[in-house]
């Protein structure tokens, strides 16, 4: 495959895909932050009280949804100053799958985006106690610089 042209054809259809479906899974992440976030105010909950707290947010998952959604649709832009069917299915493809995929899930599992209202942020979250273990500091030469590069 290295050495015949398809082979670089193929290639670039694999990164248009896996690029775009890292833009989706980022899109998807500031979305559902952005869920919490609503439903914790709606719900009156201090988001000051929790162990991870960001004074920017929520504008930080607005501004990387935003991007990621731009980068979505403007990743295949050079197919429409070159039009070729292949170039342009592959770099849109992911909108329908990931469109379908999500309305697929939620028609067979009967599942519902939940309002603010419905939110649990209670039951079942673990104490601070129960996930942290007990912290032993790095002896010796090769445990300091382990712990000093990650």
């Amino acid at each position: 495959m290295n050495i015949s042209s398809g082979a670089e054809t193929v290639f670039n259809w694999f990164v248009n895909l896996s690029t775009v479906a890292g833009f989706f899974g980022w899109a998807s992440i500031n979305l559902t932050y952005f869920f919490f976030y609503r439903g914790m105010k709606y719900q009156g909950i201090d988001r000051t009280k929790l162990h991870y707290y960001n004074r920017l947010q929520p504008w930080l998952s607005i501004w990387g949804l935003t991007w990621c959604i731009i980068f979505i649709l403007i990743n295949g832009f050079t197919v429409f100053w070159d039009f070729t069917a292949a170039g342009f299915l592959t770099s849109y493809i992911n909108i329908p799958l990931f469109t379908g995929l999500y309305v697929f899930w939620k028609v067979t599992k009967k599942t519902k985006v939940w309002r603010p209202d419905e939110m649990d942020f209670v039951t079942g979250i673990p104490t601070p106690e129960e996930t942290e273990g007990p912290y032993y500091p790095p002896v010796g030469f090769w445990q300091k610089l382990g712990a000093t590069l990650f």
